[in-house]
């Protein structure tokens, strides 16, 4: 079956039965950023965007995303938002192990496309949701914070204005 997607931002055709996940045909096509987890969409290992929102590509069928965009880690990290989140957890010392990068990286970047400055209770919300260990759960959220001011300061936003 023919599904047409819009795959980081290049239009293509996938011609896979409709059932087939989403995090197959993203390996086949040799997308590495997601990685086969728990299966089950809990661990966030193969996290995508879709349409802009955070989903387990182990959950998605390709026959419902016919027409969609896709975004992969791979792509998102040619972007300043990338940046900015990426350069946050290098001055929280926050080093994901690999695995979970997709899961970290898209949750932040969902988190700060809602709101201007996260709460605490946002923050903790975020940080429950990472499932990996590799990451000290105070050292996240530094990282978000830290990630948060550097897209204010990107961006040219002062103090809450």
């Amino acid at each position: 079956m023919n599904i047409p997607i819009t795959l980081n931002e290049e239009q293509t055709v996938l011609d896979v039965p409709p059932e087939t996940s989403l995090l197959r045909v993203l390996r086949q096509k040799k997308l590495f950023s997601v990685k086969d987890g728990c299966g089950k969409g809990r661990c966030g290992f193969c996290t995508v965007l879709l349409d802009g929102e955070p989903v387990p590509a182990c959950l998605i069928p390709v026959g419902i995303v016919r027409g969609a965009s896709i975004v992969t880690l791979e792509h998102f990290a040619k972007s300043p938002e990338y940046a900015d989140i990426a350069d946050g957890f290098a001055q929280a010392d926050v080093h994901p192990c690999g695995y979970c990068n997709a899961a970290k990286f898209f949750g932040v970047h969902r988190l700060l496309t809602r709101v201007y400055r996260p709460t605490k209770d946002e923050l903790d919300a975020l940080a429950d949701a990472q499932t990996c260990p590799c990451t000290d759960r105070d050292a996240f959220i530094n990282g978000v914070l830290y990630a948060t001011a550097n897209k204010h300061r990107r961006e040219g936003r002062k103090n809450g204005l």
